[in-house]
């Protein structure tokens, strides 16, 4: 049966947050991918800006008070903060998958500079992601989905340390991650350590 099959002539299947095994990740598709290290620039959203909805391509997502919102620095300095396509983090998760960047000579680009500015600090991410790219549309259910979205062909499904899923780009995730190395299974034990998989 496939997905619109299943969509319209019965219960459709939707990908949740849960304790996965890497035995279920690998069946399914999954790989281990680590993080390429680079500055992201992140700030805690206050209470006075909270709830905040954000629009991604597919899907429509709220962060609460507390929750970390990373921003691209890719665009030009000067514009709103939302020009800089934020995406909530869960406070937990983050504190648990980033970590402050302290490279003694770091000089911030125009943009980083202008983002520290409005309050944004530097991180960047210690632990990787299992993540399949899509095949056919999926539906799929984040923390931060009010209800599932739709996902489409060609995005990429990841599920986090949380077992949390979310979807992003093709573009967007190979700019932060990096293939997998050939030898994954021996690296495998060592990656279990360092991204927990529990409900």
């Amino acid at each position: 049966m496939n997905f619109w099959q299943r969509l319209l002539g019965g219960r459709p299947r939707v990908v949740r947050q849960r304790k996965w095994t890497e035995k279920e990740l690998r069946a399914q598709g999954f790989r281990y991918y680590d993080p390429h290290k680079q500055v992201t620039m992140a700030r805690r959203l206050p209470p006075a800006e909270a709830p905040k909805t954000i629009q991604t391509p597919w899907d429509t997502i709220v962060a609460t008070a507390g929750y970390y919102i990373a921003y691209q620095a890719s665009e030009t300095p000067g514009k709103p903060l939302d020009a800089y396509s934020p995406r909530p983090i869960e406070p937990k998760i983050f504190r648990e998958t980033y970590a402050p960047w302290r490279e003694p000579d770091w000089k911030p680009t125009p943009t980083q500079a202008y983002l520290l500015k409005l309050g944004c600090k530097p991180y960047y991410k210690t632990v990787g992601v299992w993540a399949k790219r899509l095949k056919e549309p999926t539906l799929v259910k984040s923390l931060e989905s009010s209800k599932p979205s739709l996902a489409p062909a060609g995005a990429w499904l990841c599920v986090g340390s949380a077992g949390e899923p979310w979807t992003v780009t093709d573009e967007w995730f190979r700019s932060r991650y990096a293939p997998p190395s050939k030898d994954k299974k021996a690296q495998a034990a060592d990656h279990r350590s360092k991204t927990p998989l529990r409900a």
